[in-house]
């Protein structure tokens, strides 16, 4: 896999660990001390592994719209669990949540998106699946601390993110927009419009 475009990242403190797999078993073990004590423990629940697999659920998911009641009938457990555990592992740190825009109901009530808090631990948990998803995650990452962001979602199709300045922003790994998301990307109200489609375009990102 290629890593290039995020090694010099300081908010990816795991990586040169998974890419060493001497390292591997100590960061994996490091994950799960912060889901058995911050999480297990911490809140007195009884089944460390099925937070496990939510955990590797979240990080199959990152980038795409969260289902709390789909991931709880994986995992057979209520809506409400869902949603706790979902919440437990934001306030780890371990994942972000995205919100759509919209209005304040919507904000709410709709799908969040989750993102990995570090791309090493993603790599941990999936390995080097879908390279677009990694893409799209360290936009996220770079942007956090720069903007307010939420997600487009109009008529089933999806823009990644939008600020709270009216900037619309389109990750697409060495790929093209379909004819849905271009006609929403070129017509969704914005200030700018920004599509990065290649490593190189990254640098788009300095300007913002």
């Amino acid at each position: 896999m290629n890593f290039r475009w995020f090694i010099s990242n300081q908010r990816i403190r795991f990586l040169f660990l998974i890419v060493n797999p001497q390292h591997y078993n100590i960061t994996l073990s490091l994950v799960d001390d912060i889901i058995q004590k911050d999480i297990t423990a911490f809140h007195g629940l009884k089944n460390h592994q099925i937070l496990r697999d939510y955990f590797t659920l979240l990080m199959e998911r990152s980038g795409k719209q969260f289902s709390i009641n789909r991931i709880g009938k994986i995992l057979n457990i209520s809506p409400d669990t869902s949603k706790r555990y979902l919440n437990y592992f934001e306030s780890t740190f371990l994942i972000y949540l995205l919100a759509r825009w919209g209005k304040t109901n919507q904000k709410l009530l709709s799908p969040k998106k989750v993102y990995a808090s570090d791309l090493g631990i993603k790599y941990l948990f999936i390995g080097n699946r879908d390279i677009g998803s990694y893409f799209e995650n360290y936009i996220y990452i770079t942007l956090l601390d720069k903007k307010e962001l939420y997600y487009i979602y109009k008529d089933t199709v999806e823009i990644d993110f939008y600020t709270q300045d009216k900037i619309l922003i389109e990750s697409k790994y060495y790929a093209e927009l379909n004819e849905r998301q271009k006609e929403l990307f070129l017509t969704f109200p914005a200030n700018q419009r920004i599509l990065i489609d290649s490593i190189e375009k990254l640098s788009l990102l300095d300007e913002l």
